[in-house]
């Protein structure tokens, strides 16, 4: 069945906008649910192998990876639009330049950053704002990071280039492998080798690797329009980086939050606040994951009519990402409302755990149901901003991921701190979020009545 579903091809001009969603939404939900149980399945294993101290050491370094994915959105999400865009066209040769050229500066780049992270391992780790109770977990947990960041780099873009490429399902193959490979990595490392919190990165590194050769078999072999060729156009480059730039401000903006709370945190409350907001960003994960899947979803549709001048169309396929996208929200919300705690058990030991401290799971349960606030109006936001990088419209775009993040958190986490305490701390982000709701009407609303929909 999956097989068939791969291979019937798409109209993208004029099939059914429903069919076409789920045709890409689906692959895209199960390949970036897949890529983010590599942090969940750390947690997991690392908490039940080595305890609770682990499980803190893990959310300090959690900061770096919306770091590292930002390096990549710039090139994977700017690349992907603008390849759509050619493809849209008929240009598959200016799609096989474009393509070719991103994936030889990422690799290159990302062999170069990889060196410069691990020689400033543990400064970055007390920047981090480790404490010297976890500082030698964060340090070496990091390190192995640090040096298979080049490959982190890579499979992201390579990924998003085969969906583009109207290969959704092996793409989302490649992750459940990947995912498959991290589960299997970490028990064998951690529980039968007793390899220690290094070992946990390394089944990460190693499970990306596998998606890695996966996903370049379907270029080397030529099996859609996208190949490598013997071309590398830094102005392309340039372009898909301008293009890009909003979702990477998004990642790199979601770190700068992940490090204003795990320092608010460690300072108001310690290692405790720490271990509460790690656990409730792996729930936080899997919510951010479906939305954003929603969002890709609508992309290429979006960008390949664009391209296509079916600009009716366009606003139609957009209308249908917010619908969905609140739908999904508030059964997402309603599911974590009721079984908050219950997750919560599956990576914290209950019994130990309650020995320490009684209340660390029912706090988490309740922390959640203020925190996951924001995701019912983020998926309005995604949505919003990632089909204004689809249509080339990325100012507006960065517009809308600042204000939810480096612009409204900063100023109410403080704020709210001071005055409702740890409530307020846990309620800022949520705020932010729903107000950034109304910037991103505004933004949409100029370009339906003046902007590109007005020409």
């Amino acid at each position: 069945m999956v097989r068939k579903f791969a291979m019937k091809s798409v109209d993208l001009k004029r099939d059914s906008i429903v069919r076409l969603f789920f045709y890409y939404f689906l692959p895209a939900l199960f390949s970036m649910l897949s890529m983010s149980t590599h942090a969940i399945v750390d947690g997991f294993f690392v908490a039940h192998a080595l305890g609770e101290n682990t499980v803190a050491a893990l959310g300090i370094t959690w900061p770096v990876f919306p770091m590292l994915v930002a390096c990549e959105l710039l090139f994977a999400i700017g690349g992907s639009s603008l390849i759509s865009y050619y493809l849209g066209k008929g240009d598959i040769q200016g799609a096989k330049k474009i393509f070719s050229s991103i994936i030889y500066f990422v690799l290159i780049l990302g062999l170069c950053i990889s060196v410069v992270l691990f020689l400033w391992t543990r400064e970055i780790a007390l920047f981090l704002g480790a404490s010297i109770q976890i500082e030698k977990m964060v340090v070496d947990y990091l390190e192995i990071i640090f040096l298979g960041a080049f490959i982190m780099f890579l499979h992201p873009v390579l990924d998003m280039f085969v969906v583009n490429d109207k290969r959704p399902v092996l793409a989302m193959s490649s992750m459940i492998i990947a995912a498959l490979g991290n589960v299997i990595f970490n028990y064998i490392f951690l529980f039968v080798m007793d390899l220690g919190i290094r070992a946990s990165a390394l089944a990460t590194i190693l499970g990306n690797t596998l998606a890695i050769v996966i996903l370049l078999s379907h270029f080397v072999q030529k099996k859609g329009d996208l190949s490598f060729v013997r071309n590398f156009s830094l102005k392309d480059v340039l372009i898909s980086a301008k293009n890009g730039i909003p979702a990477s401000v998004s990642e790199m903006s979601a770190g700068i939050v992940m490090l204003l709370y795990n320092v608010t945190l460690m300072q108001a409350i310690g290692e405790r606040g720490v271990i509460i907001y790690t656990v409730t960003m792996y729930g936080g994960i899997i919510f951010f994951t479906i939305l954003l899947s929603i969002a890709q979803g609508i992309q290429p549709i979006s960008s390949f009519n664009y391209g296509a001048n079916q600009l009716a169309r366009v606003k139609e396929v957009y209308r249908f990402g917010l619908f969905f996208t609140l739908a999904v929200s508030f059964v997402v919300y309603g599911l974590f409302y009721m079984f908050g705690e219950e997750f919560a058990r599956a990576f914290l030991d209950s019994k130990r755990a309650g020995l320490r401290d009684v209340e660390l799971i029912s706090d988490i349960a309740f922390v959640m149901k203020i925190w996951f606030v924001a995701y019912l109006a983020l998926g309005i936001n995604m949505v919003s901003s990632i089909f204004l990088q689809s249509i080339q419209r990325p100012w507006g775009a960065l517009l809308i991921t600042l204000c939810y993040t480096i612009i409204l958190t900063p100023i109410f986490l403080p704020l709210l701190k001071q005055y409702f305490g740890e409530i307020g701390i846990w309620s800022a982000y949520p705020l932010a979020s729903v107000i950034t709701i109304f910037v991103a009407s505004i933004v949409l609303r100029y370009e339906f009545k003046k902007g590109v929909f007005a020409k």
